[in-house]
């Protein structure tokens, strides 16, 4: 038997006592033998069943591996885990996760079946080789659906049925052969974008696995007050995705006369039909902006969204101008979803002036609740009064006992940049985390993303809240230089950023 096959056998032997999440035996000879064979993790339940390991993690949790994110191509390819083998008492999974539902149900498989004479041979579509390529639409509600109704005062309300009936009256999507096919699914009930959460987020994420391989995009209509949580959300539950989803909604109802809602809805389908992009994005009013870096900056203007620290993926005018140096590269792993969240987090906006008493009353009660997360709207690029010791005490107090606490900005664009002035540094002594450049929805998130997976210690999450795993922040060695930098700074942050494109 040659040494190759050898260590094979020995490699499945072992199966039960190393963590290895999901890898094709194709490239097998990319992993590192002895790290996987010398892992001993005696916490391991007796039944977890690994023959379950392509799985998703709800289905099999007990069986989820310990990967370390801080490689991003360790969580995003196939690649086995290569740190250590911590203890239950290690790792997030202390108590039961926050329990999140939708008041809808799943759709789950959107399909149709393609007639031939030998079922055997053709039972599905497949998603390549068709004439026209196929997009799911997945409408939870929104403006783009409402109208008055009578029975609520004439306010604005979802219609149930009328994306459906639109959709059939657009020409420009039913006749025109250069567009997709499109198959629509409406949930029932309609959810103002108010009312989503978590469950619902995971609901869309599940409908998406479900109908993956069938579909060559996605379409996700919703309101646009949570849109950038949402689509923040969507980015870090998705893992490897190949495909686009694209969320998109309007600020007037397609009943109108005059409405945006017609060129959002045209405009996504053409984006989740492109072969080029592999990532969850917003298209509103004229531009298409990563999920993850979009946050909705007008009430009243059909430009609502924006991305403040990232140009837009595309703009359109006249043609469609794609920054296609800026798309996230082909995934190098098998499509899965992981849609746990921990939620048991706080977000507090700082204001001069504020009563820090009645703070650090709100933080010790919410330690009582198993708090898991404190992100902090500071000024600037991440100042706290130096003078509050008392507050700071709190928030060394609340990380050594493993609370997440992170530092973002209040401003729009830029970055937080710790211990640049005195005041961060006293945070950097605290424990505080920078979100560098991160949206507060992609901060809140990815945070509650990296809690739910269970499997990473409080060290490892804080770690990975400053590493760029789904383009939510911008590396710190491409970040602009702080302020009063010297000439010298200057010219290493203009290189730095030159040789990102």
């Amino acid at each position: 038997m040659s040494t190759r096959a050898t260590t094979i056998q020995l490699l499945l032997s072992c199966l039960c006592c190393a963590h290895i999440s999901a890898f094709s035996f194709s490239r097998i000879d990319r992993i590192n033998f002895p790290s996987l064979i010398n892992k001993s993790c005696s916490h391991r339940p007796k039944s977890c069943d690994l023959s379950k390991r392509y799985s998703s993690a709800s289905d099999d949790k007990a069986c989820y591996n310990t990967t370390s994110e801080t490689d991003v191509d360790a969580v995003e390819s196939i690649n086995p885990p290569t740190g250590h083998c911590t203890s239950q008492n290690d790792v997030t999974r202390l108590d039961e996760l926050p329990i999140h539902k939708s008041i809808a149900s799943d759709a789950g498989p959107l399909w149709k079946e393609e007639l031939c004479d030998d079922p055997t041979l053709c039972t599905v579509v497949p998603h390549r080789g068709r004439p026209r390529k196929r997009v799911l639409v997945l409408c939870t509600g929104g403006t783009l659906t409402m109208q008055n109704d009578p029975t609520k005062g004439n306010s604005l309300a979802p219609v149930q049925g009328a994306l459906t009936k639109y959709l059939a009256g657009m020409s420009e999507l039913t006749s025109d052969p250069e567009m997709p096919e499109i198959i629509a699914h409406e949930y029932t009930p309609l959810i103002d974008s108010s009312d989503m959460g978590p469950g619902d987020w995971a609901m869309l994420a599940r409908d998406i696995y479900t109908n993956y391989y069938y579909f060559d995009g996605f379409v996700i209509l919703m309101g646009t007050d949570t849109m950038a949580y949402a689509a923040s959300a969507l980015t870090f539950m998705l893992q490897n995705l190949g495909k686009p989803v694209i969320f998109t909604g309007s600020q007037i109802p397609l009943r109108e006369p005059y409405n945006d809602a017609r060129k959002n809805l045209i405009m996504a389908t053409i984006f989740a039909s492109s072969d080029t992009m592999s990532e969850v994005a917003i298209f509103f009013h004229d531009r298409l902006v990563r999920g993850c870096r979009a946050t909705k900056v007008n009430t009243s203007k059909l430009k609502a969204f924006d991305s403040p620290n990232l140009p837009p993926l595309a703009e359109i005018g006249i043609n469609i101008i794609e920054n296609d140096h800026l798309f996230r590269p082909p995934p190098r792993g098998s499509f899965k979803i992981n849609t746990e969240m921990d939620t048991r987090m706080i977000t507090l906006r700082l204001v001069p002036g504020f009563d820090d008493a009645s703070i650090k009353a709100m933080i010790d009660a919410a330690r009582q609740t198993h708090l898991k997360g404190l992100i902090l709207q500071l000024y600037g690029t991440g100042n706290l009064p130096s003078l509050k010791d008392d507050l700071l005490d709190c928030l060394a107090n609340a990380a050594k006992a493993g609370v997440v606490v992170i530092a973002t900005t209040q401003c729009m664009t830029g970055s937080v940049i710790m211990g640049h002035y005195a005041t961060g540094q006293k945070l950097l002594g605290a424990g505080v985390v920078s979100a560098s450049d991160m949206t507060i929805e992609a901060t809140t998130t990815k945070l509650a993303y990296l809690l739910g997976r269970q499997d990473l210690t409080i060290s490892e999450v804080r770690n990975l809240m400053t590493v760029d795993l789904r383009g939510e922040i911008t590396p710190e060695n491409e970040l602009p230089p702080p302020p009063l930098a010297s000439t010298y700074q200057k010219v290493i942050a203009k290189k730095n950023r030159s040789r990102r494109f």
